[in-house]
């Protein structure tokens, strides 16, 4: 490991605030993500029948987005509200349940009910961190 490099577990136990953790988390959580999106497209060659993650990737897409654009709608409504970033960004993600249910079914239909489970708790936790990271910096600019 080069000089300066630290080891995921070694940022782990830094002792960071509560900014820089909130940072290093959504990192965590996009990483775990993207090592999930990775694993699925490293898999062999589909055949004509067999389940392909880029085509449902594709299709999910549009949910997905769907579900972003209406969190920061929700949120970009209520920045000067008084509520904390946290508290703002859950009641973005609450008000969007409707989105998330769709792109959760859809994925349960692709890829089973528990990895569906898993992929959502991930993007969701993703989302949540993002959304309080935009809003703190966006509220800091005011």
């Amino acid at each position: 490991m080069a000089v300066g490099m630290r080891s995921c577990e070694e940022l782990g136990r830094l002792d960071i605030g509560p900014s820089l953790r909130t940072r290093v988390n959504g990192w965590r959580i996009a990483l775990a993500a993207g090592c999930l999106v990775a694993s699925l497209i490293a898999r062999t060659p589909v055949e004509a029948d067999e389940f392909d993650p880029l085509v449902a990737y594709e299709e999910a897409r549009v949910l997905n987005d769907q579900w972003q654009a209406c969190a920061a709608s929700f949120v970009r409504k209520r920045l000067r509200s008084q509520q904390t970033a946290e508290r703002l960004a859950e009641r973005a993600l609450d008000r969007c349940r409707v989105r998330q249910s769709r792109l959760s079914r859809f994925l349960t239909g692709r890829i089973g009910r528990k990895e569906a489970s898993s992929v959502m708790a991930l993007l969701r936790e993703k989302y949540r961190s993002g959304l309080v990271a935009a809003i703190m910096e966006l509220r800091a600019r005011d």
